[in-house]
């Protein structure tokens, strides 16, 4: 080593150089790292979605969801398959087990679909389930001329394409009414007067759609080909089709009819299926845009921004193209206010070196190392093919502590105490170097293992976290290498200038008494017992008492508001509910915008016709914070709507990270049975038992329905007449929702034919005289063949692993946690005593909050054990190893007692907090019995033990109190970039404070209460 570090310092200049090279690699790195909210990683889940629009809910469930869950259950590695069916809507859930590939498990699942033969017109949409799936920025175009079915064109042959051809760009989605339609209302009386039924009219239609190839001819050097029956170009020359379907003459031939003389042709909006709403116009299609896995969201949102800004000019008269919301400004504000978090971090932890060492060029030199460390750690991440987000940020700020521990070890090692002339106290910085520098990379290495545990972290948090810890990981190795090589050179460059630090009177006054304490508690070492205990018994009651959550509170500045209106509800009625929604946000002086889409959910492109939602934008300065504006919201819309099914206000990350591993509430209770009807009932009571409670925030009864049907049933007479089900239902379809007859082309548009018959409205209680046409031609009531009979709202089926279950959403009160929530709904459902043939489960964020806290405590275990293991092989000493293991863990109550104090949920990221402390204080122990080692040999007595704890207390108390300090920033919160960060800051500070103490007192009482039964025993005759 010693002969490494002059090698170092004869070219130290070349040094320098690389340093430079590297700080200018890593800022090119840093350019380059996409930036996000949080990691693009594919969760294990993949969402199907079957679309027809118009089949009942049995026919979706016998021929469409059923075979579906058949076969996404045979698939290998299936873990779990949710499914629910409505009116045209068939949803799958499929999840996998942890450690299948996703991208393999998304196509395999995708082919193994693909046998299922679908209904005519029905349409399977299936999404490989990440961060990218969601739409990062959302715009509306808008008018109060054009609805807009009108505005697709505009949509679909400019702002589509080009948005779509901005590198980065995943999908461009549009939400309104849908496409223009080609409507041709028959005249009834017209098709008696020849003889004609609607499904002559459009088989005639339909073999009307060429051109059809017929050939190729050959003439004056040319190839023609030759098609028959061009497709009319427009309405009017629709109307003016010669079908031969006029009345026949006495041979029999029919005369050609105009298609115009049976009914009017005209261009219209679509059936109401689907709507979008802007506050302040008529009419909107809203814009949802998607990037591009691993790709740079915000560098994608500003080139968004400038490609909109310039289609603005080409827009058509009276339509215009407003912003919605954006999330690259969420991006840069929340990775912002961490760089902000970063850099008060390092500044405070310099002025804690300085203070110690009394030397500015000192300190100085101890933060060289956090933007080397930093510089390489972005080369690595770049390489990776890793992010810049809140998780790997995170886990740089959060390793800042460690990286400035090195530095300050080796300098305060390389330049405290020197004497003899500048080459004298160069030589001796490098010697003290060379006998440092060996234990840090121990401890580093140590360190780094204690992360390796996380690897084996499972659900929503391994996938979030592996990126932080890899941060962490990364940023600690490139630190221990730039100590290697760059720190030595600056401590032999301090030990050569004239100034050298001095001790302080604080500082002598702490030594004395630390020794003296020392010693004290050496010779007493049962006075561990009462420590320990009482640490103990502290850390349990806190454990036991702070509120539980699945991921720390966040103020994104954005909320979505699903609802659902009373069941048949139509799109109309949802539409007008959700604008006096948006009229009542907008009053809020915290609002700055909303849009409403009906008919689909934030995740499903569609929906029932009584669900909506709403996206609400608040101000960038509002002065509530979202949590409070969203209280006063719900309310509000309470009173304005008292007749909801249900309503649920939530900000937009967190429930996409929910939404996105399959939790969509905080605590949901489960139903099993046989029976969907059974199920339903007792899931009403269920929840109408948890209301009563009072227990609850809110209690949501998850019952999906299809609304009232009619249902047309046909009589014996109906058979007798030579009408069958299918041509009943043809008649009653075509009056009452129109048959598809094949296309119309306009220039690049598709518009869709539908005939439909024309004649006054009905209702169910006149539905009975709609009039049948008989084969015979004569019409006659629909009452005399078959009976029609209102059933009330036809509920959706849901399945779980092919097992029909309801379910039950339950929003704990503000200011209690997950599992007392969850311990008081047990107590509600023990005390209804359901049927023994229906069962109960807790899920929701609960359960994977439950998961993910039983893994992090095996983390936790896994990684003292480990510690155990290393700290004896580098100690040699199982006695010495287990003193400094109950250092660390002890370590641990304190950062469960700094979140009890300052009222902070017990969350993932609070238990992460626990592991940093255990890497970061291991570096501490090892430091005192490395030395004891070195001094005294394997087995030092503790005396050298004392010795080498009162030699380590100032390189301790430095970077401790650094690492402390350097959290404070994220404990305050800088923003609310940092909201994510700060139970794990508050977590570690709690936890490093008490560590200095267990480190430095409680680690030698430990060993010396070891060492002396150990003495007593080999002095007993054998």
């Amino acid at each position: 080593m010693k002969r490494y570090l002059d090698f170092l310092w004869e070219n130290r200049f070349s040094i320098i150089l690389a340093t430079l090279f590297l700080l200018a690699a890593g800022w090119f790195a840093l350019k380059g790292l996409p930036e996000s909210v949080f990691p693009n990683v594919d969760f294990p889940r993949v969402a199907v979605l079957v679309n027809d629009g118009s089949l009942p809910v049995k026919f979706m469930e016998v021929e469409i969801t059923r075979p579906l869950e058949a076969l996404a259950k045979g698939q290998p590695g299936v873990r779990m398959v949710r499914s629910q069916t409505g009116n045209g809507l068939t949803k799958l859930n499929v999840y996998f087990n942890p450690g299948i590939n996703p991208q393999t498990a998304y196509l395999m699942l995708q082919a193994r679909l693909s046998q299922v033969r679908l209904p005519v017109g029905a349409q399977m949409r299936v999404t490989r389930m990440a961060p990218y799936t969601y739409p990062f920025a959302e715009y509306a175009l808008v008018s109060n001329q054009q609805d807009s079915s009108a505005m697709m064109p505009t949509f679909a042959f400019q702002v589509r394409p080009a948005l779509l051809a901005i590198p980065g760009v995943y999908q461009v989605q549009g939400t309104g009414r849908g496409w223009p339609q080609v409507h041709i209302d028959l005249n009834p009386v017209r098709l008696a007067q020849y003889h004609l039924t609607a499904q002559q009219v459009i088989d005639t239609l339909r073999l009307a759609q060429g051109p059809f190839f017929s050939g190729v001819l050959h003439a004056y050097h040319q190839q023609f080909i030759v098609a028959t029956t061009p497709r009319p170009v427009d309405t009017a020359h629709l109307a003016t089709l010669t079908l031969p379907l006029g009345p026949a003459n006495a041979e029999g031939i029919r005369a050609p009819l105009a298609l115009g003389a049976l009914g009017r042709v005209q261009v219209g909006p679509p059936p109401l299926l689907t709507d979008a709403a802007v506050p302040g116009y008529r009419h909107a299609l809203i814009i949802d845009v998607l990037s591009q896995s691993r790709a740079n969201d915000v560098n994608v949102a500003r080139a968004v921004q400038s490609r909109l800004a310039a289609l603005r000019t080409h827009l058509p008269p009276g339509v215009q193209l407003v912003p919605i919301y954006d999330l690259s400004h969420l991006i840069s504000s929340s990775l912002r206010d961490v760089w902000i978090a970063l850099g008060l971090g390092s500044l405070i932890a310099w002025l804690v070196v300085f203070a110690f060492l009394g030397r500015f060029d000192g300190a100085m030199a101890t933060l060289v190392v956090v933007p080397l460390a930093l510089a390489a750690t972005f080369l690595v991440l770049h390489a990776l093919g890793y992010g810049l987000n809140i998780m790997t940020l995170g886990g740089l700020t959060a390793a800042i502590g460690a990286l400035v521990d090195h530095a300050i070890v080796v300098i305060e090692r390389g330049i405290h105490g020197l004497h003899g002339d500048r080459t004298t106290r160069r030589q001796q910085a490098l010697r003290r170097a060379a006998e440092i520098l060996p234990l840090m990379t121990l401890a580093t290495l140590t360190s780094c293992l204690i992360f390796l545990p996380l690897i084996f972290l499972s659900g929503t948090l391994g996938l979030l976290f592996r990126h932080m810890a890899l941060a962490i990981v990364i940023a600690l190795l490139t630190s221990q290498i730039v100590a290697l090589l760059v720190t030595p050179v600056l401590a032999a460059w301090l030990a050569g200038r004239p100034r050298q630090s001095r001790r302080n009177g604080a500082e002598r006054w702490l030594r004395r008494h630390f020794s003296r304490w020392l010693i004290y508690g050496m010779r007493r070492p049962w006075w561990a017992i009462p420590v320990v205990l009482l640490l103990v018994v502290a850390g349990w009651l806190a454990l036991t008492t702070l509120p539980t959550a699945f991921l720390p509170h966040w103020d994104e500045g954005i909320i979505s508001v699903p609802f659902r209106t009373p069941v048949g509800s139509s799109v109309a009625e949802t539409t007008r509910v959700g604008r006096d929604f948006m009229r009542v946000a907008l009053k809020n002086p915290n609002v700055e915008q909303a849009s409403l889409m009906v008919g689909r959910g934030f995740q499903f492109l569609h929906a029932p016709a009584n669900k909506g939602a709403i996206a609400i934008v608040l101000k960038p300065s509002h002065t509530q914070s979202t949590e409070a504006v969203m209280h006063t919201l719900q309310a509000q819309f309470r009173q304005t709507a008292p007749n909801l099914l249900s309503l649920t206000l939530h900000q937009t990350m967190i429930v996409r990270l929910g939404n996105l591993s399959g939790a969509h509430a905080p605590l949901v209770v489960y139903l099993f049975g046989s029976d969907s009807a059974t199920l339903r009932a007792q899931g009403a009571r269920l929840a109408a038992a948890l209301r009563q409670s009072h227990a609850f925030e809110s209690v949501n009864f998850k019952s999906p329905s299809a609304g009232p049907e009619l249902e047309i049933t046909p009589s014996p007479l109906a058979a007798i007449y030579g009408i069958t089900p299918p041509v009943l239902a043809g008649q009653v379809k075509a009056r009452f929702w129109g048959r598809q007859a094949g296309f119309l082309l306009h220039g690049e548009q598709i518009l869709p034919i539908r005939v439909s018959l024309a004649g006054h409205d009905f209702t169910p209680r006149t539905l009975d005289s709609l009039p049948i046409r008989l084969p015979d031609g004569s019409f006659t009531p629909l009452t005399s063949i078959a009976g029609v009979h209102v059933q009330g709202a036809v509920p959706f089926v849901t399945h779980q692993n092919l097992v029909p279950d309801a379910y039950v959403w339950l929003q704990p009160k503000p200011g209690e946690g997950l599992a007392q929530a969850a311990a008081k709904a047990r107590v509600v459902v023990a005390n209804l005593h359901l049927p023994t043939n229906v069962t109960t489960l807790l899920g929701g964020y609960y359960r994977q909050q439950s998961q993910s806290f039983q893994q992090m405590a095996l983390i936790l275990g896994g990684a003292l054990a480990l510690l155990l293991i290393l700290l004896g092989f580098q100690f040699s000493s199982q006695r010495a190893a287990i003193s400094a293991l109950l250092a660390i863990a002890l370590a641990a109550p304190g950062a469960l007692l700094a979140l009890l104090f300052l009222g902070i949920d017990l969350d993932s990221t609070a238990f992460l907090g626990v592991l940093l402390v255990f890497a970061i204080a291991v570096n501490n122990v090892i430091l005192i019995f490395a030395r004891a080692r070195q001094l005294g040999g394997p087995q030092p007595r503790p005396a050298v033990v004392a010795l080498a704890a009162r030699q380590r207390l100032r390189p301790i108390l430095m970077t401790m109190l650094a690492d402390v300090f350097g959290f404070l920033p994220l404990a305050i919160g800088i923003g609310h970039g940092t909201d994510l960060l700060k139970p794990l800051a508050v977590a570690v500070m709690g936890g490093l404070l008490l560590s200095v103490f267990m480190s430095l007192w409680l680690a030698p009482v430990i060993y010396s209460a070891l060492t002396a039964k150990a003495a007593r025993q080999a002095a007993l005759p054998g």
